[in-house]
């Protein structure tokens, strides 16, 4: 257990950072293209690039149309809420006690996150932005992943009741 523990640290430490870069891109993206700071047009205005702060360095790129922005937008949000979600459920395998109702909760927030906000996403962005299919790829990928996690928290809920009716008898 305790290389799962290592190794939980690790992964949240990477989890968390991931997080913050993800949030911080999502935030300039969101201020460049709101407002046009660090943001430079090429190819006749079909195209952005979002520049490092202060810079006149490309750091995102992408096409100039609202379609396009929102779905970007709505990526690098989802994303910080994906990674910060993975985070949550890292710090559940860096405890002492490894089936507690704070571990289903994270497991059933992280799975119903997965389950539901890819797909959801992907209906609303295709309202107005012609989806392609790595981000279909993406969506089935998400879902996959909700559902291994949906198994994975029916097996910690029992592991708690489990633990709970152990505890009652001692």
């Amino acid at each position: 257990m305790k290389t799962v523990r290592f190794v939980s640290k690790v992964l949240l430490a990477i989890s968390r950072v991931l997080t913050a870069g993800y949030l911080l891109s999502f935030i300039l993206s969101l201020v460049a293209l709101s407002t046009g700071w660090s943001l430079n047009l090429v190819d006749h205005n079909s195209r952005f690039e979002i520049c490092y702060p202060f810079t006149h360095l490309p750091f995102l790129l992408g096409e100039y149309n609202n379609g396009y922005m929102i779905m970007f937008l709505l990526l690098l949000g989802l994303y910080t809420l994906f990674f910060f979600l993975v985070s949550n459920v890292f710090t559940v395998f860096t405890q002492s006690k490894l089936f507690t109702a704070y571990g289903i909760r994270q497991l059933k927030i992280f799975y119903l996150g997965n389950l539901v906000l890819p797909l959801l996403s992907a209906i609303l962005v295709s309202v107005v932005y012609k989806i392609e299919s790595p981000v279909e790829i993406l969506v089935i990928l998400h879902m996959l992943l909700g559902v291994f996690t949906y198994f994975m928290a029916a097996i910690f809920q029992e592991g708690h009741n489990l633990q709970s009716e152990h505890d009652l008898i001692l």
